[in-house]
């Protein structure tokens, strides 16, 4: 299920589904402004500014703002502030009819990979994962562009730069999957887990030491779910590193083939989505990709809006 395109002129709806504003407030006042200075109508979930220790509001509150705006018929998509570590406290209050009834560009990053997976799970919706109000105060002119063409779903706009590293060769076709590796981590199970038959897998990860870092990939591996998929996309690892213990820093490449040897799926690195990036590109979840390491090519193969 896609959502309609986005067009200079329409509303875009802002809401905090994680955590509270507070201490980003300026940065993410500021990446509303940008929005309208792209040409967009802003409208403010109405608990916005609220704050419940470390949350934006109660769940109630939350789910609110976003049930409101998926009903909301002026409001053409839907971006969140900042991420956090409660969009899950939601999941069970979201009006998921309401948003099969009502589709809509739904964007954001990090904890709100929750509600990306989630949505995407329960109603087909195609999501977004990139940049959230916050990002929007500082990303690259060609971030903007690349987020204004694939939501508007003009064609031709759907290749992502061919700077990658290969870690694996080969070539792989699925639907995109993915998001902040811990928060998808705890979806792999249970009633909002992706189906990840056959799709490509992309994540990103922060301030998780190389030992963590696989832990997490060998959760993924004992869920079977490195059985399933077709490939792998690996984003930004902002300060991945042990710096208590600096002895245990075993490079990351290494990890991940040691956790991916018995699977031939092609593993590409990219530096253009994740957490601490000025050029972060939007990746739309539930679209059908390709990789093809010998053409250094990552691009959809069909447009994520309609």
């Amino acid at each position: 299920m896609k959502a309609k395109t986005l067009q200079l002129g329409d509303t875009i709806g802002i809401i905090a589904p994680s955590r509270p504003m507070r201490p980003y407030e300026k940065e993410i006042y500021q990446g509303i402004e940008n929005l309208k200075k792209m040409g967009f109508k802003i409208k403010l979930g109405k608990n916005l500014d609220q704050q419940f220790y470390y949350s934006a509001g109660t769940p109630e509150q939350k789910a609110n703002d976003l049930n409101e705006m998926f009903a909301d018929a002026e409001v053409q998509a839907i971006i969140c502030a900042t991420g956090g570590s409660s969009a899950n406290q939601i999941l069970e209050l979201i009006d998921y009819d309401l948003v099969k009834n009502n589709p809509k560009i739904f964007l954001g990053y990090s904890d709100i990979t929750t509600l990306l997976l989630a949505l995407n799970a329960k109603t087909g919706l195609v999501t977004f994962h990139g940049p959230d109000a916050y990002e929007f105060s500082h990303i690259t002119k060609e971030a903007q562009d690349f987020f204004l063409s694939l939501t508007a779903g003009k064609a031709g706009t759907y290749s992502y730069p061919k700077k990658m590293r290969v870690l694996k060769a080969g070539k792989a076709e699925g639907a995109l999957l993915g998001g902040n590796l811990s928060i998808l981590n705890a979806l792999i199970e249970g009633e909002y887990a992706p189906d990840f038959d056959g799709a490509i897998l992309f994540w990103e990860e922060t301030n998780l030491s190389p030992a963590m870092l696989d832990c997490k990939l060998h959760e993924l591996k004992i869920a079977g779910v490195l059985a399933r998929i077709s490939g792998m996309v690996i984003g930004h690892l902002s300060e991945c590193v042990d710096k208590k213990y600096p002895e245990d820093n075993r490079p990351i490449d290494e990890i991940v083939l040691a956790v991916t040897k018995q699977y031939d799926f092609p593993i590409i690195q990219v530096d253009y989505f994740g957490h601490d990036i000025t050029n972060f590109y939007t990746i739309p979840i539930g679209t059908k990709a390709r990789i093809d390491t010998e053409k250094m090519e990552f691009k959809l193969l069909d447009a994520p809006v309609e």
